[in-house]
């Protein structure tokens, strides 16, 4: 299911990153932190719009059984595969699905399947939380994971989005 579209929706400085960060034959994970409510999300739907045949997003406050994914473990076909599980009407293409999980904060476990994902390369993933450099710390392997696979961790700032790497 879709999620509603706002009528009007505010450019910001951020969607050029995002642009870019498609662009890269090298792209990795890109997780997101920032403010609650300054456009993340809705940022990240704008983008996917128009970027990806497919857009998945996984809400961990709105749908908390997704939590179940990573009980196979963190391997990119164990998560598929449950994803898919709980949710068959979801479709993974490879080159062209982006996979959004929002909230992260809610469950910060899946930061660890970054590395996995960044290691297989067959999906687009984006992550997005408010308080995410808090909460990150008390997953022990997301540090192995951030070095492992690299990926890219943006702050987002005030509502017109500009960004900058985060410190964690």
């Amino acid at each position: 299911m879709k999620p509603k579209r706002p009528i009007l929706y505010l450019r910001r400085k951020f969607d050029a990153f995002l642009q870019s960060w498609r662009a890269r034959e090298d792209r990795l994970p890109l997780i997101l932190k920032g403010a609650r409510q300054v456009g993340k999300t809705e940022a990240v739907r704008h983008f996917a719009e128009t970027a990806y045949s497919e857009f998945i997003e996984i809400n961990f406050v709105e749908r908390p059984e997704f939590k179940e994914i990573v009980r196979d473990g963190f391997s990119v076909d164990s998560l598929i595969r449950n994803i898919s599980i709980i949710d068959p009407r979801l479709r993974f293409t490879p080159g062209n699905t982006l996979l959004f999980f929002d909230e992260l904060q809610e469950f910060p476990e899946i930061a660890t399947s970054l590395k996995f994902f960044a290691q297989d390369g067959r999906f687009d993933v984006i992550c997005s939380g408010s308080l995410l450099g808090i909460q990150v710390k008390r997953v022990k392997s997301y540090t192995a994971a951030r070095r492992a696979s690299r990926q890219r961790c943006i702050q987002a700032l005030h509502v017109r989005f500009g960004t900058a790497p985060c410190d964690a």
